[in-house]
């Protein structure tokens, strides 16, 4: 489930190397990620690594009408995944959880880089996206939980990086939830 092995597509037009990225793993809901979130645990406790886990939230922006508003959703967030797998290292696991929701968990990261991870993505992902004729933005909200300050196990890394989300009132102190609101 790591994003870390691409394949290279043989040159485009204008002779670039255009790489694909395996598709993302879609996980139905919270229940899954927290099992994932178990097996990077266990390299975390067998290496003595840290991790943060974020929880990002993504919406169309502003409303969409039409026959096509359903469908200009689904390419909205398909776009946003692409471009959160293009901007996290190979060392990160990446998901899509449930319909808008996408767990990322940071590997070897603390409180610090998670808050620069989190600042870096929402810079990223919340740039306009050309989907079809439309020019569509996303509404992002994020959460942030930290290994062994927020929680130790997958079920509960998971439950406070979703509560962190849901509340959006920043990063709050080691030993309560991590929360970051867009």
């Amino acid at each position: 489930m790591h994003q870390s092995s691409t394949s290279p597509c043989p040159a485009g037009p204008a002779g670039d190397r255009v790489v694909q990225r395996p598709p993302l793993p879609r996980l139905a809901d919270l229940t899954q990620f927290a099992a994932l979130l178990d097996r990077q645990l266990g390299l975390c406790r067998r290496q003595d690594l840290r991790a943060a886990v974020l929880l990002i939230e993504a919406e169309p922006e502003g409303r969409l009408s039409g026959a096509l508003a359903e469908a200009a959703a689904a390419a909205l967030l398909q776009a946003v995944g692409a471009r959160l797998a293009g901007r996290v290292r190979g060392s990160d696991v990446l998901a899509q959880v449930g319909e808008r929701q996408f767990g990322l968990v940071l590997m070897g990261a603390g409180r610090v880089e998670a808050e620069t991870v989190r600042a870096r993505l929402h810079k990223a992902l919340c740039g306009p996206y050309g989907i079809g004729e439309a020019r569509l933005y996303a509404a992002l909200r994020m959460g942030v939980a930290v290994y062994r300050e927020s929680g130790r196990t997958g079920r509960e890394l998971s439950e406070a990086v979703e509560q962190a989300l849901r509340l959006g009132q920043g990063l709050a102190p080691p030993q309560a939830l991590s929360v970051v609101g867009s």
